[in-house]
């Protein structure tokens, strides 16, 4: 039988959520342009004795108030987030972070760990389902997977196992605790896509090592910066009693692909993975990407409903100009063999398009 053990949720009627609440809807509407897709119906779930549990990609520290953003500005719940605890140091800054809804994943380093972080997580997850208290988790568990590996990592399985376990449980759990109400639980895919990630030169500070430095939550300090042009997109809920029949593995894969199908096309995706293809031994051959360009527009032709900030039809130059005009690596003059590293990163993010190509 399941057990609601009791954890501290904070309700956030306190300074520091207040706060911590201005400062990110200040940062959301001012430095960057939010462009926002929420499925239709969400709101309507909501009335209807629903809980979410909000499942995305996971490209920059940035989400983790991007979207809470988006959602309360929607006029839906702001969510409780999931963090490492390894990007808040101190019990004096994790009280902070936990004052604004923050409940910590102890980031493993042995299979002994590895199984206590994911049976607390389990309970975590099940006790705000229960309470109807909404989630925002990164399955993923890291944003470095498309630096290390060129590709979006898999999705951990154990919130999804958490979330199965509630909803088959559901009656025993309520005969238990009759004070609870039954909620229907839904996961909502998400992903945000950037014109520019806010860290991605600190990401990027130790490759080709392939262990980028972790970011700490005070790093978000040094680069309060506009990050211009981002895309949160909200996907089809996904109900839980609809999916009784997959196990663990199986929800977790059906909500990654849902997730990937998500990811919109920019120009600086586009623009990258041409200079990646321009690429002839140790030299970018500049006279190449545009004819590069127009060869992957035509191959991405199908997909073009997710084609965001330009047009199947712009022009090469148009696209070139575009990201040019505020990231200086793309200028003429600065396109260079050092930064390969750097426009992969970019390329990467929509890697998953050309899947069965040969990685460059």
């Amino acid at each position: 039988m399941i057990e609601l053990s009791s954890k501290e949720i904070s309700d956030r009627k306190n300074w520091t959520f207040r706060i911590v609440k201005l400062i990110g809807v200040w940062g959301y509407k001012h430095l960057t342009r939010p462009h926002v897709e929420f499925h239709t119906n969400l709101k309507q779930l909501k009335k209807e004795k629903s809980v979410f549990l909000y499942s995305g990609l996971h490209k920059s520290l940035w989400e983790t108030v991007g979207i809470l953003a988006a959602i309360h500005l929607e006029g839906l719940p702001l969510a409780y987030g999931g963090m490492g605890d390894n990007l808040v140091k101190g019990r004096f800054f994790q009280s902070l972070a936990k004052k604004t809804g923050v409940f910590f994943i102890k980031r493993a380093t042995n299979r002994k760990e590895i199984l206590e972080s994911a049976k607390k997580l389990k309970e975590y997850i099940i006790y705000y389902m229960a309470q109807g208290l909404d989630v925002m988790v990164f399955p993923e568990g890291t944003r470095k997977s498309i630096l290390t590996q060129g590709k979006y990592g898999k999705f951990f399985p154990t919130v999804f196992e958490a979330l199965l376990e509630y909803e088959k449980n559901k009656e025993k759990i309520l005969e238990k605790y009759p004070h609870l109400p039954a909620y229907n639980t839904y996961i909502i895919p998400n992903n945000v896509d950037y014109s520019k990630i806010r860290e991605d030169r600190e990401m990027l500070e130790n490759h080709p090592k392939g262990k980028p430095r972790t970011l700490h939550v005070l790093d978000s300090l040094k680069m309060v910066k506009n990050i211009r042009d981002t895309y949160i997109s909200f996907g089809s809920p996904i109900k839980i009693a609809d999916n009784l029949g997959k196990n663990r593995k199986e929800l977790s894969t059906y909500v990654r692909e849902k997730c990937l199908d998500l990811v919109k096309i920019l120009p600086i995706n586009i623009v990258s993975r041409a200079i990646i293809n321009s690429v002839e031994g140790d030299h970018i051959k500049t006279d190449k990407i545009e004819t590069n360009i127009t060869r992957i527009i035509k191959k991405l032709r199908a997909l073009k409903d997710r084609f965001r900030g330009f047009h199947s039809d712009d022009k090469p130059q148009d696209l070139l100009g575009k990201v040019a005009k505020y990231e200086i690596n793309f200028r003429q003059k600065h396109l260079d063999i050092k930064n390969l590293a750097f426009y992969r990163l970019y390329a990467d993010y929509i890697g998953h398009y050309f899947e069965g190509d040969i990685r460059e």
